[in-house]
C-alpha cells in the first residue's frame, strides 16, 4: 500500500502542471459554455412551450369559429351538409400548416370526424363528451402527446387537435436557428473575453516571467516594464524589488569574497626566496577562494619549512580550514623541534579538536636545510610528490601516515632525500591529478608524472605552464571543478640544465632506506 503511494505521489510530483493561460481560458470558456448551453436549453424549453400555448388559442379559436359554422348549417341543412365543412376546413389545414389537424363534431347524439381520420375512437368520443360536461379536455389529451382547442354549446360540441411532435417538427426548425445564432454570439462573446484576459493577465505575465528568467540567469537588477492593472503593477515592484536587493547583495557578497581572495592571496608566499632552491608555484582555486594552502616558512636554524595542504571541499568553508592551518603551522613553528614529523603532529593535535566533525585535511611538510641539500618530510595522507632526479631518475615523497583531523594522537614518520643540483620536486594537491576530461576521464598520476618527466630541459616556471597547459587541454579548457595548487622545488640556482653526473639522489628514513618508486 505504501509502496502504491509512494509511486502515486512520484507520478503527481512529476507531473508537468498546466500554464495559467491554459487554466484560465479553460475556466472561463468552460464557464461560459456550461452557462451557454443551459440558456439555450432553458431558451428551447421555452420557446416550446410559448409556441404550444399559442397554437392552443389558435385551435380554440379554430374551434369557435367552426362551432359557429355548425351550429348555422345544422339550422339550414343536415349532418351530410356539416361533414363536408369540416371535411373542407381540415383538407385546408393540413396542405398549409397542420399535417396532423383532427377535427371531431358533436351534433345532438350524432359524433362527425372530418375525412381521412376513420371513424371516432372510443378516446375521441369520450373527449368530445368530457368537453360537453365540462371536463378538462387540455389534460387529457396532453397526456395523449395532442394540443387542442374546444368549444361546447346549443346541443353541438367541436374538438380540434394537432400532435405535440407534429407542432414541434414544424417549430423546430426556426427555435433552432435562434438558438444556433444565440450560439454564434455566446461564442463571440467568450472569444472576446479571452482575448481581454490573455492581454490583460496572461501578457504581463509572460513579460514578468521573462524578467524572472533574466534574474535567475544572473541579470541581478534588471526590472520589469510597468503595467496597467493595479495588481500586475504590484507584482513587478515586487520583482524590481526582489531583484534590485538581489544585485546589493550580490555586490556585497562580490566585494566581501574579493577581501577574502586578497586575504588568502597574503597569506601565501608571495616573492619568498628560498636559499639553494629555485620555486615555481600555481595557485588556482575552483571558487573565488581555495580549500588549498602552501607556504615557505623560514626556521631561526637556517632551515626552510615547505608546506602544501588541501582541505576537503572547495570555496568558503575550506579556505577557512585552509587559513587555520597556516596559524596553526606559524604557532607549531614558535620554538624548536623543527622536524616534519613533531611540526606535523603538533598541527593535528589542534586540528583536530577544532574542525567540524568529518572535515579533513591532507597535508604534506618538508624542511629544507640549504647547507647539506636534505629534504626531510612528513606527509598527513597528501599526494606523493614527484622527484626527478637530474639524471632523469624519478623517485616519490611517499605519505608518512593519516589525514589530519582523524586521529588527534596520530604519530607520522619522516623520510629525507638528498638533493643535488639540478634535482626538482613537483608537489600538487588533487585537483591536478582528478582533472576531468568531458567524458569523465581522470587525467592521472602517471600522465601528470609523464609531463612533469618531459619538462627537465625547461625553468620551473615553464615547467608549470607546459603542465597547466596540459590540464587545460585535457579538460578542453572547461571550469575547475577542484583546487588546484602545482610547486616545483628545482636544487641549484642555475637555470641552464649540463649533462647529468652519474650521481643520483638517494630517499633515506631517519631510521631505515624507504624504497623509490621504479
Amino acid at each position: 500500500m505504501s509502496r502504491q503511494l509512494t509511486e502515486t505521489t512520484h507520478k503527481w510530483a512529476f507531473r508537468r502542471p498546466r500554464t495559467i493561460r491554459f487554466q484560465l481560458l479553460l475556466a472561463v470558456n468552460l464557464s461560459l459554455g456550461l452557462a451557454f448551453i443551459g440558456l439555450l436549453i432553458l431558451r428551447y424549453e421555452r420557446e416550446m412551450s410559448d409556441e404550444v400555448r399559442e397554437k392552443q388559442s389558435s385551435l380554440n379559436d379554430e374551434a369557435i369559429a367552426i362551432h359557429a359554422a355548425v351550429r348555422h348549417l345544422s339550422h339550414d341543412h343536415n349532418a351530410k351538409a356539416v361533414q363536408s365543412y369540416i371535411d373542407t376546413v381540415c383538407r385546408q389545414m393540413r396542405q398549409t400548416s397542420s399535417p396532423g389537424h383532427r377535427i371531431v363534431v358533436r351534433l345532438n347524439d350524432d359524433l362527425l370526424q372530418a375525412h381521412g381520420h376513420g371513424e371516432p375512437t372510443a378516446e375521441e368520443r369520450q373527449d368530445v363528451k368530457g368537453t360537453a360536461a365540462g371536463g378538462d379536455l387540455m389534460s387529457a389529451l396532453e397526456q395523449r402527446g395532442l394540443v387542442s382547442g374546444s368549444h361546447n354549446g346549443d346541443g353541438i360540441g367541436v374538438v380540434v387537435s394537432e400532435s405535440l411532435v407534429n407542432i414541434r417538427r414544424a417549430i423546430r426548425r426556426d427555435v433552432l436557428m435562434q438558438l444556433v445564432v444565440l450560439a454564434l454570439l455566446g461564442l463571440l462573446a467568450a472569444g472576446v473575453v479571452s482575448v481581454v484576459l490573455l492581454k490583460i493577465v496572461s501578457a504581463p505575465l509572460d513579460r514578468l516571467l521573462v524578467t524572472v528568467k533574466q534574474i535567475a540567469a544572473g541579470q541581478l537588477g534588471v526590472e520589469s516594464p510597468a503595467f496597467g492593472s493595479r495588481e500586475m503593477q504590484q507584482l513587478s515592484a515586487a520583482i524590481n524589488s526582489m531583484s534590485h536587493t538581489l544585485h546589493e547583495n550580490d555586490r556585497e557578497r562580490r566585494y566581501q569574497m574579493e577581501k577574502a581572495q586578497q586575504i588568502q592571496q597574503h597569506l601565501l608566499p608571495n616573492g619568498v626566496q628560498i636559499p639553494g632552491l629555485q620555486t615555481a608555484h600555481v595557485f588556482e582555486p575552483a571558487d573565488t577562494v581555495a580549500g588549498d594552502y602552501y607556504d615557505f616558512v623560514p626556521l631561526p636554524d637556517g632551515s626552510w619549512l615547505i608546506c602544501v595542504a588541501d582541505v576537503t571541499g572547495h570555496g568558503v568553508p575550506a579556505a577557512m580550514g585552509a587559513a587555520m592551518l597556516k596559524s596553526l603551522l606559524m604557532a607549531a613553528t614558535e620554538q624548536p623541534p623543527f622536524e616534519p614529523q613533531f611540526v606535523l603532529a603538533e598541527i593535528n593535535r589542534r586540528f583536530a579538536t577544532t574542525v567540524l566533525p568529518g572535515n579533513f585535511a591532507s597535508m604534506f611538510l618538508g624542511r629544507w636545510q640549504p647547507e647539506s641539500g636534505e629534504l626531510s618530510w612528513a606527509s598527513a595522507g597528501h599526494e606523493p610528490g614527484i622527484l626527478l632526479t637530474r639524471s632523469g631518475r624519478l623517485d616519490q615523497l611517499s605519505s608518512t601516515g593519516l589525514l589530519l583531523g582523524i586521529d588527534a594522537d596520530a604519530a607520522w614518520k619522516q623520510l629525507s632525500v638528498q638533493l643535488t643540483d639540478g634535482d626538482r620536486v613537483l608537489l600538487f594537491s588533487d585537483g591536478a591529478t582528478e582533472t576531468r576530461s568531458p567524458d569523465g576521464e581522470l587525467f592521472g598520476r602517471e600522465q601528470l608524472t609523464a609531463r612533469f618527466s618531459q619538462c627537465d630541459s625547461l625553468t620551473p616556471q615553464q615547467s608549470l605552464k607546459r603542465i597547466g597547459e596540459q590540464l587545460d587541454l585535457h579538460r578542453f579548457e572547461g571550469p575547475l571543478t577542484d583546487d588546484l595548487t602545482l610547486v616545483i622545488l628545482q636544487c641549484g640556482d642555475f637555470s641552464e640544465r649540463t649533462v647529468p653526473e652519474a650521481n643520483d639522489a638517494r630517499t633515506t628514513d631517519v631510521s631505515a632506506a624507504s624504497a623509490s618508486m621504479e
